[in-house]
């Protein structure tokens, strides 16, 4: 999947007083004639809705609708002057919650949509948008991304994760043969997610030498795969129609509680898988104090309420596939072990929270290939997954010692 799939137009830029209400735009306008003449790829005045977002760290999103109008303000007379002075007018007062500097990407899906997406400058979400759009620098000019790049720009899970983040209302393409290959093992029925993580599994090859690489791409197959089935059995579904309102919206929720149940199981899933293949030693869901049960125990249960094993070769990971403010639930399920390990699919945690994360003494456990989200000083406190298999085989020797 590419972002070409996904959106037929994306131009971005630093957004400057000029373009802000009550800082230095007093008509609702954006600057960018040229650009966004070339963004709708017309020669005349045009009308739509755009959905507004707005994004910064550890602030809930902030969403609005409203009109534009792309139009020649001097149309009447252009023919006379030969001059025409192009103008994308917004109704609303949207742009007030941004700042000079915040990041601003316009957006045109391939359902003709426009989205209008404002990241809050030297926040984690800048840096997810600019992993998720491709660009890693942007000016004060806004630009447009070329069909060639968009062509070419692959979204990989990861990155189709922090798409699922921006809830924006788009649905993600689906290939034809992986509706064969799921139609034909589970007969448009669910399986349960261990099922579907084996079977995914068996699709693909990998380098169990890379584990982070390999993670992602088992991850990345079920994801395909679950969303190809899912489709079937939706389409199969809205074909039947419902009776009541009360039948569709309950259908609507196991829809949505099933995906993000999923995700998370099938993460537990390929690292379980991913552990044995490097022959570590642990325990699954092992029971600790007051019936806790976190998701992995190294190098097991039993040497967890042995009190005379040595603590400090002690290890727990729990896994979730995004954090939010959930990751304090595994500070309580297991009292031996201080320093705890969180393993999550979550892009460009912000600073404040992986601040509180070292005070809580948790380590962050992050596939490789979401890091560049991440700036350095948080980087240096977290490990890929290989790293965290490399600590577990070094306890797994001192324990044998």
């Amino acid at each position: 999947m590419n972002l070409s799939d996904i959106f037929t137009q994306v131009a971005h830029k630093k957004l400057v007083q000029v373009d802000l209400p009550n800082l230095g735009s007093h008509q609702h306008e954006l600057n960018g004639v040229a650009a966004l003449r070339e963004f709708f790829g017309i020669t005349e005045a045009t009308k739509g809705i755009i959905s507004w977002h707005y994004f910064a760290d550890d602030l809930e999103p902030v969403r609005e609708e409203s009109d534009f109008t792309f139009y020649d303000a001097r149309a009447r007379s252009s023919h006379k002057t030969g001059r025409s002075e192009w103008r994308f007018y917004y109704q609303g007062n949207f742009l007030a919650v941004a700042r000079s500097e915040d990041l601003f990407v316009l957006t045109k899906a391939t359902t003709g949509r426009i989205y209008a997406l404002v990241f809050a400058a030297k926040s984690a979400w800048e840096r997810a948008a600019q992993n998720f759009f491709g660009f890693s620098s942007t000016g004060s000019n806004l630009q447009n991304i070329s069909q060639n790049q968009m062509n070419l720009h692959e979204l990989k899970l990861l990155q189709r994760q922090i798409l699922e983040e921006l809830e924006l209302d788009l649905t993600l393409p689906v290939a034809s043969w992986d509706e064969d290959i799921v139609c034909q093992k589970f007969q448009k029925s669910f399986p349960t997610t261990q099922e579907m993580s084996d079977f995914a599994r068996t699709q693909i090859e990998v380098d169990f030498n890379d584990p982070d690489e390999t993670l992602i791409r088992w991850l990345n197959r079920e994801e395909e795969l679950f969303r190809a089935l899912e489709g079937l059995m939706i389409k199969e579904r809205l074909q039947q129609g419902f009776s009541t309102v009360d039948e569709f919206i309950q259908v609507s929720l196991s829809v949505q509680n099933r995906r993000k149940s999923r995700m998370g199981h099938a993460l537990q899933n390929h690292l379980k898988k991913l552990f044995e293949n490097h022959k570590l030693r642990f325990k699954a869901q092992a029971k600790t104090e007051s019936n806790n049960r976190p998701d992995f125990i190294f190098p097991g249960e039993a040497e967890y309420h042995d009190e005379k094993f040595n603590a400090s070769l002690l290890v727990m990971l729990g896994v979730k596939s995004t954090c939010k403010d959930r990751w304090r639930q595994i500070l309580t399920e297991a009292d031996r072990i201080t320093n705890k390990h969180l393993c999550t699919l979550e892009s460009g945690i912000s600073q404040k929270q992986t601040d509180e994360m070292k005070r809580q003494k948790l380590t962050l456990v992050i596939p490789a290939q979401l890091h560049e989200t991440y700036i350095q000083s948080q980087l240096e406190e977290m490990m890929s997954v290989a790293e965290f298999i490399r600590l577990i085989r070094k306890n797994n020797r001192l324990d044998a010692d």
